[in-house]
């Protein structure tokens, strides 16, 4: 039994296919997906948006610092060293 509820909603057709692009790129794998993390971050920037830019964009980091930790020296992306950059340094606060 799902745990979730179902919502309709009408979107314009730019946005759906927008949608169609980052699954046909396996970005996501379904509309709901896109939906679910749009709205969250969504939530989360009202809520903390009280709090400033700098604390939001800090909270914003730390909640995908983990993502970036594990992808960020991985081998699928061991290409982009010939472009040079920077090392990833995790933020130690």
């Amino acid at each position: 039994m799902a745990t979730g509820i179902k919502i309709s909603a009408r979107i314009p057709p730019a946005l759906e296919r927008e949608m169609n692009r980052l699954i046909e790129a396996g970005i996501y794998s379904n509309r709901s997906e896109i939906i679910k993390e749009a709205l969250r971050e969504f939530l989360l920037k009202r809520k903390y948006s009280k709090t400033g830019e700098d604390e939001y964009a800090e909270l914003m980091l730390r909640a995908i610092e983990p993502i970036l930790a594990k992808d960020w020296n991985s081998e699928a992306d061991a290409h982009w060293n010939d472009y040079g950059g920077i090392e990833y340094e995790p933020n130690e606060t």
